[in-house]
């Protein structure tokens, strides 16, 4: 079976996935199950496009599939031309803290913005020069004037000036603009430092308004208060610059959760709630946000985020549920619980890894239906006897196994796969 996939694309998927993590490219070869999810999320992007702001959080166990559906979602609207970024929450990135730690997330999602030209991170002076180079081609190209005309930047800064007095109406959007338009003048004089300084600021990194006032005339500087509102602003910026908005994917919430302090769980939760408010109340524009959490850190009464009440009142999940499985799901919740993948799905999967396996190593895995079925059954029968398997884990003990028979063809199969099993 040729599925289109390049053996470096298969490498990589494969190695991420036996080490226990999604692979960043080639979901699409891999991508099982999840049609209602996708299709609600789907919507969401079509809601950003327009100028609105989408919120959603993807509630699983672990291994559950949560950050492969984030994953994959991040490279779908790459595609379609937007600024995405992502973060993992953890004990020193968080949405707020007494150590900057809210900062420090900001920091992480700026340093990792990444376009379908830039997919890698690190795009924001990629998107910058874009905005810039599209603002003198619209004067080459209008005004029939070219760089080095007397006149050439006055009519590029006059645009400059416009869009950034059009941000001046959002919070903190003076100064985000006057930083913006002091990266311009870098770039008009030639004046490396004066551009490097003004991404040190939009990156978060100026420590005190004295320097900022010194460098660059500005009376602000990020913090772990105010860092969402640039989070906002950068959603406004990147539309300016020519792409769709800005989506932003931030996984492992759980860190919340496990915060010891029952204050400082409860600081985080209040900043969450009021980005939260904030993007479905109109208050954001072509931004996305979409956050991963395990079941127990949303639900957990005493620790989890149904222990804030003002956002268990938000996020409590509507569903129907029989004998503990979820019949009916309402998909426009803010909360998309996964479901495990059922058999039908998974037995999907090991086909289009067994072929991107046989892709890589160039042979044949041989593999049949009853094959599928027994391996099947093996793991399943593992959860009957109170074995905890996760989709990730049946994945990675998979590769495990046609690992075995790549290397060891001289065995037949059938005797492999049973000693695997054994």
């Amino acid at each position: 079976m040729d599925n289109g996939i390049s053996r470096a694309t298969a490498a990589t998927v494969l190695n991420s996935l036996k080490s226990g993590v999604v692979p960043r490219i080639g979901l699409e070869y891999i991508t099982v199950g999840r049609k209602s999810e996708i299709q609600a999320l789907l919507q969401d992007v079509s809601i950003i496009e327009q100028g609105g702001a989408a919120f959603r959080f993807i509630e699983g166990k672990y291994g559950s599939g949560k950050t492969f559906l984030m994953h994959a979602l991040r490279n779908h609207v790459m595609e379609k031309n937007f600024v995405v970024t992502d973060v993992e929450l953890s004990v020193d990135k968080r949405f707020v803290g007494n150590k900057g730690q809210g900062l420090a997330t900001y920091r992480e999602l700026i340093r990792n913005m990444a376009t379908h030209a830039c997919p890698d991170n690190g795009a924001l002076p990629l998107i910058l020069d874009k905005w810039i180079g599209a603002l003198e081609n619209e004067v080459v190209q209008n005004e029939g004037l070219v760089p080095g005309h007397e006149v050439f930047d006055v009519r590029v800064s006059q645009k400059i000036y416009k869009i950034t007095s059009s941000m001046e109406e959002r919070v903190n959007g003076f100064d985000f603009g006057k930083v913006l338009a002091s990266y311009y003048k870098g770039h008009r004089k030639g004046d490396v430092d004066q551009q490097k300084k003004a991404l040190r600021w939009l990156c978060g990194e100026y420590r005190t308004r004295t320097e900022a006032k010194t460098d660059l005339g500005v009376n602000l500087i990020i913090t772990d208060d105010n860092w969402y509102d640039f989070m906002k602003l950068f959603a406004d910026f990147v539309v300016k610059a020519g792409y769709a908005g800005l989506y932003v994917c931030m996984d492992e919430l759980a860190s919340l959760y496990e915060i010891p302090s029952r204050v400082g769980r409860e600081y985080n939760y209040n900043k969450l709630l009021s980005i939260y408010n904030d993007a479905l109340q109109g208050k954001a524009s072509h931004l996305g946000i979409i956050i991963s959490v395990t079941r127990e850190a949303m639900e957990d009464p005493v620790r989890g985020v149904y222990s804030f009440a003002p956002l268990k009142s938000r996020l409590i999940e509507t569903s129907i549920e029989q004998e503990g499985v979820i019949k009916m799901r309402d998909m426009a919740s803010p909360v998309i619980r996964l479901s495990a993948l059922n058999p039908g799905e998974m037995y999907v999967l090991l086909e289009k890894l067994a072929a991107i396996h046989g892709k890589l190593y160039e042979y044949s895995p041989g593999l049949e239906h009853d094959d599928y079925i027994y391996f099947l059954k093996q793991q399943y029968g593992k959860a009957l006897d109170g074995e905890e398997t996760t989709v990730r884990e049946m994945i990675r003990n998979y590769i495990t196994l046609l690992n075995l028979i790549q290397q060891n063809q001289e065995v037949p199969k059938d005797e492999i796969l049973h000693a695997r099993q054994a």
